[in-house]
């Protein structure tokens, strides 16, 4: 059932059996079996059908209809929509991990990164950080550098995701306070009013990082476990 401005995120494994994979795949569109038989790799092939089924399943619990039958429409930059208009999505996986982000508020935007070893971290922030954020990253202790990066880095990504322009945009061009639950600072022209939006540090367990960004709103903000693919969802 719908509730009035609310944001659920969704959170679960991509690891399934080879049953229940059959099922994930059995829900897929034309299109969507097309793209996963287009992917080389079966651990990429898997981990697609089983998100498409995920957010099939998640979006047709909220709207009370078949998720098989759920039409999505991609905007001018490739963010999908669903073609009813009545629900607000995006999705993000790392690994075998799964996130999903459902509001009727605004557009959103969720990243969902795991902690790894990088050896050219320094280089991805010296790129997408805008100069400001560059300069307070390099002065912190370098035992600090990788949680204040993946912080940094998932609130960029959410950003760009909700505003349907994605990691193209350039992730410079977004500038946040870098402190924990900092804000939007300053938004390039033409991007609107930096206090529209609302980013939100997520909890999504050890040695994972996650944000979120949607409208700048009154809304209840709840986290939910995926259910198994073959268990129904209780939202």
């Amino acid at each position: 059932m719908i509730r009035a401005a609310f944001v659920d995120v969704w959170i679960g494994s991509l690891a399934l059996d080879r049953p229940a994979l059959a099922g994930c795949y059995g829900m897929l569109s034309a299109e969507e079996r097309a793209k996963a038989e287009s992917f080389k790799l079966n651990r990429v092939r898997d981990r697609y059908a089983a998100s498409r089924f995920y957010l099939r399943q998640t979006l047709a619990d909220y709207l009370g209809c078949s998720a098989h039958g759920l039409r999505f429409t991609l905007g001018p930059y490739g963010k999908p929509s669903l073609a009813c208009g009545s629900l607000f999505f995006n999705i993000s996986h790392t690994g075998e991990m799964l996130s999903i982000a459902v509001t009727d508020v605004s557009e959103v935007g969720i990243d969902i990164e795991a902690v790894k070893p990088r050896a050219n971290l320094t280089c991805l922030a010296q790129r997408c950080f805008s100069p400001a954020e560059y300069a307070h990253w390099q002065a912190l202790p370098a035992a600090e550098h990788s949680a204040s990066f993946y912080r940094l880095w998932t609130k960029k990504e959410a950003y760009v995701k909700a505003i349907g322009r994605g990691i193209g945009f350039g992730l410079e061009n977004c500038e946040f306070d870098p402190a924990e639950h900092g804000q939007i600072t300053a938004l390039p022209p033409g991007c609107g009013d930096r206090d529209a939006w609302r980013i939100v540090e997520l909890d999504v367990g050890v040695d994972h990082y996650a944000a979120l960004a949607v409208a700048n709103a009154d809304f209840k903000l709840s986290i939910k476990s995926l259910p198994a693919p073959d268990s129904g969802l209780n939202a």
